[in-house]
């Protein structure tokens, strides 16, 4: 017959057992919400686009491949918990896929706090000066100053840093992308089990529209030619 430690051993690991059945399960409903409601992220904004595609890997954003206004866009959203702030911040990065040859990289921020992992300004080699009625704290760099555009063309849309959510305009020869924030994360559950949840995302269709709009804008003055 057992004896009476060992019958509580059993019961022990059965406690320990049933727990850890409880934990996964939680765990995977968990991960299942939180696919579902990123996944949702840009369907409010679907009727924007001639065509599009989403493609979302396990529990991440998805990332949006669309048709706008005959131009060719890669929307996502990037999840930031490296600068320093109490709770992490949700980037939407709109980028519009068109070839500007002749172009170099330039690249413009605001706020500045040197760990930008989701922009290129720190492998950008040259700093140009800043005008002194842009944002403070902006900085411009970029690969090649001669071929850098003219600040007084990225001056006529300097205005989207009007935004306080506002961070990033970036310009390549193959195309040009903004960043905005576009939520923070849950305070609670970030300051005490650091886990970077966005429960509440709402992605105004309007705000996206504005962002493609203005990176068309751009893109179209920087067609011209209007270079150094």
């Amino acid at each position: 017959m057992p004896t009476t430690s060992s019958a509580s051993l059993s019961v022990l690991v059965l406690l320990i057992a049933a727990a850890l059945a409880v934990l996964i399960f939680y765990y995977r409903r968990d991960q299942q919400r939180r696919r579902a409601l990123r996944a949702a992220l840009f369907q409010p904004a679907y009727d924007l686009f001639q065509s599009y595609r989403v493609v979302q890997e396990r529990a991440d954003f998805p990332v949006l491949s669309g048709r706008y206004r005959d131009h060719d866009f890669a929307i996502d959203a990037i999840i930031d918990t490296l600068t320093f702030r109490k709770i992490p911040v949700l980037w939407l990065r709109v980028s519009l896929l068109r070839a500007l040859p002749g172009v170099a990289a330039t690249d413009i921020l605001v706020r500045v706090q040197n760990n930008e992992f989701y922009s290129p300004a720190n492998d950008l080699a040259f700093q140009l000066p800043v005008p002194g009625h842009w944002p403070p704290g902006a900085q411009v760099k970029t690969e090649d100053p001669d071929q850098a555009p003219a600040l007084d063309l990225l001056d006529r849309h300097i205005d989207f840093f009007g935004a306080i959510e506002s961070k990033e305009m970036l310009v390549t020869a193959k195309g040009v992308r903004l960043v905005r924030m576009i939520h923070q994360g849950e305070r609670a559950e970030y300051m005490v089990l650091r886990i970077a949840d966005f429960r509440a995302v709402d992605l105004k269709p309007e705000i996206l529209a504005e962002m493609m709009d203005r990176c068309i804008a751009l893109a179209d003055d920087l067609a011209k030619g209007s270079v150094k």
